[in-house]
């Protein structure tokens, strides 16, 4: 039996205890929480056993700390179960800062102990699709995404997203999402430029990224804790795109449309063009539009990649069998990508604080 540390109580920690139980046995897991009533709150309503400080739950016989403290408290909790023999499994973001994240790194490295970001939608099926597809040549050469996650809540400091103190704003929970998924299909950021609006909380409410990758591609990440926008994403080839549906988080299907690069198109004039660009023919083209795009090749096709349970155990599968192999990390979550998310994210940062 996997025996779990959970360290946090709040929605989260929840929905990645509901989606192991539907898999396996966890009354041998045990839960922390800096207030004990809630940790006993949380271990009645969900099965598991309560420790009456992190600390102590760190010393208890666990195989593996799954950390959902606020982002703030990531470098302190992972810190000690890496010193207490605990491999972990850290909350994205990975850390609050890239110092934070380093430090980590090395605890681990030195102590030659598992460690992960816990992103768990790069472990859905689709999601693994969707990088299979990026790199295969189904829609050409990838050279473009765009991905947004905005919705809008009501400010609240009592609220990790709203707290900065907690690590909180709009970049660090939600645009940590398509810019991710954004690193994990075109690969390393090279240059950034980014704007945010500053609430009254002291957060970043909205903000606006523009990525351009080592290889060339460009990526545009929107996010926000205030507005509400479709929380999908498109991957842009030259021979096509691949459009990811909502939610962005738990993504479940993706419309796959190809397309043949154009030539390019000849000197106009004449009596043709001006039969073209008249208000008969754009009346027609418009109510025949899916005619058109058919005939042009994109009609595409849908791709469904439904996902078990929640979602939530996909990672904490990996997780299991990355240390029952032995190793130390997840190729497919690897900890140089967390940290270089999280370097971004810090260039982001400075990109409107110093505007």
């Amino acid at each position: 039996m996997f025996r779990w540390g959970i360290f946090g109580t709040g929605a989260v920690a929840r929905k990645f205890v509901l989606g192991l139980a539907a898999a396996q046995d966890m009354r041998a897991s045990i839960v922390a929480s800096r207030d004990p009533a809630n940790a006993r709150k949380f271990a009645s309503d969900l099965g598991l056993a309560a420790a009456a400080s992190y600390s102590e739950a760190a010393s208890a016989e666990l195989d593996a700390v799954y950390i959902a403290t606020p982002p703030s408290e990531h470098a302190r909790h992972a810190l000690l179960c890496l010193d207490a023999g605990r491999p972990v499994l850290i909350e994205k973001p990975f850390a609050a800062s890239s110092e934070d994240a380093r430090a980590i790194i090395e605890a681990a490295a030195a102590r030659n102990l598992f460690c992960m970001e816990a992103m768990w939608t790069r472990f859905l099926p689709l999601t693994r699709a969707l990088k299979q597809a990026a790199g295969d040549g189904t829609i050409g050469e990838a050279r473009a995404f765009a991905g947004s996650f905005c919705a809008a809540d009501l400010p609240d400091r009592a609220k990790n997203l709203f707290n900065p103190s907690l690590g909180g704003g709009a970049l660090l929970h939600r645009g940590i999402y398509p810019l991710s998924l954004a690193c994990h299909l075109l690969g390393p950021v090279a240059g950034i430029s980014g704007a945010a609006r500053i609430g009254e909380t002291g957060v970043d409410e909205d903000v606006a990224l523009s990525l351009r990758h080592q290889t060339g591609a460009l990526s545009t990440i929107r996010a926000s804790l205030r507005a509400n926008a479709p929380l999908d994403a498109v991957l842009s080839g030259t021979g096509g795109t691949i459009r990811i549906d909502a939610p962005i988080f738990r993504p479940f299907r993706m419309h796959i449309a190809r397309t043949t690069p154009r030539a390019g198109e000849g000197r106009g004039g004449g009596r043709l063009e001006a039969l073209k660009e008249g208000s008969t023919m754009q009346l027609a083209r418009q109510r025949l539009d899916f005619l058109v795009r058919l005939l042009r090749g994109q009609g595409g096709r849908t791709a469904l990649h439904a996902y078990a349970g929640n979602g939530y155990h996909y990672q904490a599968e990996e997780v299991r069998a990355r240390i029952a192999a032995g190793e130390r990390e997840s190729p497919l979550m690897p900890l140089s990508e967390s940290l270089h998310v999280i370097e971004v994210m810090e260039q982001a940062r400075a990109s409107w604080t110093s505007a």
